[in-house]
């Protein structure tokens, strides 16, 4: 059990910061960031979804690069909301929610997300799609799609099943 000592000691410091303090100001702030955190979901899934399923192939009339520019911005946005409400809804019940088997769910899919993203980020034909005409798809982007969809669909159904436990 020592691997859970770190997480622990993190949750432990996360309840006890002025964090949790601020759902007990008014009775509409626990509401109102768990709303600002499924806008942020909203966002980053939202933008997500067309695009990894263009790179599997759909749409194929349609730029890779020109669906790519403005949706990767608002899945990047969408995702620094929901990290940071995130965070806040955490401290709230942190010691519970590291403890429970859906959170290191959620979080190997997180990190599978985030992984591929920078991947794929950094992949020299990623890098290159304005250049070259992206109307087709490559064997990579149809891989780093499904991975995507996949890995964010998971971190979907784990944060639900937070509210259960």
């Amino acid at each position: 059990m020592e691997l859970l000592q770190y997480p622990l000691e993190l949750a432990v410091a996360l309840e006890r910061s002025q964090l949790p303090e601020i759902f007990k100001y008014a009775w509409w702030v626990y509401p109102a960031v768990n709303t600002g955190h499924i806008i942020g979901l909203a966002m980053l899934f939202g933008s997500i979804l067309p695009l990894d399923l263009r790179m599997m192939g759909l749409w194929r009339s349609i730029p890779l690069y020109d669906l790519a520019r403005p949706l990767t911005r608002i899945a990047l946005l969408g995702g620094i909301i929901a990290i940071a409400t995130g965070i806040a809804l955490l401290s709230a019940k942190a010691r519970l929610y590291v403890n429970a088997p859906v959170f290191w769910a959620k979080s190997g899919f997180f990190t599978l997300a985030l992984l591929n993203a920078l991947l794929l980020r950094f992949n020299k034909p990623w890098r290159y799609l304005a250049q070259v005409d992206s109307r087709g798809t490559i064997p990579r982007f149809k891989s780093a799609g499904f991975l995507s969809l996949i890995s964010w669909l998971g971190v979907l159904i784990c944060g639900r099943m937070f509210g259960y436990l």
